[in-house]
């Protein structure tokens, strides 16, 4: 496991270059996730195991997300309340809400209704779409099975990617 971050760090430093002189990194965030995609298609490089045991990993998963929720919440604690009541802050909270509320109605009905899809998976979709470790957390509590995790696995890679390339094509294009 820890090897395997290791690899993902040093990855995550490699520049990318793109057409028009932009470079991206896919950074502490998007090396690991990159290499884990590709450790765990594998499974296994000679004697070295990439499989993570499903008790270490429920584990693992459990404690990163209370880390992560904690640490979030420390951090953005204030600047989220002085944002919030300065400027145009109430405004892109508004907008924020309108958004996230329209993506989760649109996937849950075309899904649901359309695709037929478990609602519990639908609901690890949403939070996979979101990367939201918070909602996948609530859907599992609520559902009680691993039909939430599977929808979460299923889209949070490639949407935890293209925000990374996103929000560094939108910082060097403004």
């Amino acid at each position: 496991f820890g090897l395997g971050v290791a690899l993902g760090l040093i990855v995550g430093l490699i520049p990318i270059p793109l057409p028009g002189g932009i470079i991206i990194k896919l950074g502490v965030a998007g090396g690991p996730l990159f290499v884990s995609l590709f450790l765990g298609a594998i499974k296994r490089t000679g004697p070295i195991n990439w499989d993570l045991p499903y008790g270490a990993n429920l584990t693992l998963r459990q404690i990163g997300l209370v880390i992560f929720l904690a640490g979030i919440g420390t951090k953005a604690g204030y600047n989220f309340f002085h944002s919030l009541l300065q400027g145009q802050g109430l405004d892109i909270f508004l907008v924020g809400i309108l958004l996230t509320v329209l993506t989760c109605v649109v996937v849950l009905v075309i899904g649901f209704y359309w695709l037929k899809f478990p609602f519990g998976f639908l609901a690890g979709l949403v939070s996979g779409l979101q990367t939201n470790p918070a909602v996948l957390g609530f859907s599992q509590d609520q559902f009680g099975d691993e039909q939430p995790a599977l929808g979460y696995t299923t889209v949070f890679p490639l949407a935890m990617v293209l925000k990374i390339i996103f929000a560094q094509l939108i910082l060097f294009l403004k």
